[in-house]
């Protein structure tokens, strides 16, 4: 999201961030509380940074990352039908922090923009599989600071792919999975 550290995080804010526990406990209550029954699947991919080679990965250059204990968070469970129920924990995206949308109709949103990274991820994972045989509810946690250049976005994508993998338990090929 952006490319270098910002200097308004310091170390005393990493060392509050919520630990896998926390986000794994906030997201199981906001999933009951608002679905009604327990998650199926939990999946979490993290933050990481670039050491060496910032913005030349996507031009087929050198980087050197470095991935981070910081984490992004998924839990989520099937649902009857082809609707996608998402919600967010994250304070630092846009509203809403609920949408709801149908597998079939993944267009781009103007708000909230985080969806936009969850539809992209299941529109290439549909390209690949084909149809998804039912809808599911999710709710996206994380204790990546989004636009501190420790690619909060990479993290939803790669939580929201390893999360269909294991929901549909189709895994795509590498140079696909790539792409996150």
């Amino acid at each position: 999201m952006s490319s270098s550290l910002s200097s308004n995080i310091s170390k005393q804010q990493i060392k509050q961030l919520p630990t896998l526990e926390e986000l794994l406990q906030t997201a199981k209550e906001t999933f009951r509380q608002n679905f009604g029954v327990e998650p199926e699947l939990a999946c979490c991919a993290p933050g990481r940074v670039n050491l060496i080679g910032e913005h030349v990965d996507y031009n087929d250059g050198f980087v050197l990352p470095m991935a981070l204990p910081m984490l992004t968070l998924i839990v989520g469970g099937q649902r009857v039908g082809n609707d996608v129920d998402l919600i967010t924990c994250c304070t630092d995206v846009d509203e809403p922090k609920r949408v709801k949308f149908r597998l079939f109709s993944l267009k781009p949103s103007e708000k909230p923009k985080w969806s936009n990274y969850v539809k992209g991820v299941i529109h290439y994972f549909m390209e690949d599989r084909g149809e998804m045989p039912f809808g599911f509810n999710a709710v996206i946690v994380s204790n990546v600071p989004v636009g501190a250049g420790l690619s909060s976005s990479a993290a939803i994508e790669v939580a929201t792919l390893t999360f269909l993998e294991h929901f549909t338990g189709h895994k795509l090929p590498k140079q696909v999975s790539c792409l996150c």
